[in-house]
């Protein structure tokens, strides 16, 4: 899977699998929320349960410490990632990658 960052949207040959609005990660071309970021958390939805968050270049666990990948591997998969927030390749990688 070859995943690009391009103009909000996160592509897959073309195919848009997901867009960033404001804090959120939508769903395809459309509003319908993935998740949102809050500080270096990553929450399902609109609500405020905690799906992961990133700490020193790390991603982890809920809001635990057990460490689930690196975001410098992951920004080498996705192209033109340089631009992005590391809590947002990490939102990218949870619902479209992991």
């Amino acid at each position: 899977m070859t995943l690009e960052y391009k103009n909000d949207r996160i592509l897959d040959r073309g195919k848009t699998l997901a867009n960033i609005k404001r804090d959120r990660l939508n769903e395809g071309i459309g509003s319908k929320p993935l998740c949102n970021v809050k500080d270096d958390r990553i929450r399902e939805g609109i609500g405020s349960s905690t799906l992961c968050n990133v700490k020193n270049g790390d991603i982890r666990e809920n809001i635990g410490s057990k460490r689930l990948a690196k975001v410098q591997d992951i920004r080498k998969q996705i192209k033109n990632s340089e631009s992005l927030s590391d809590t947002f390749v990490a939102a990218v990688w949870w619902y479209l990658m992991k």
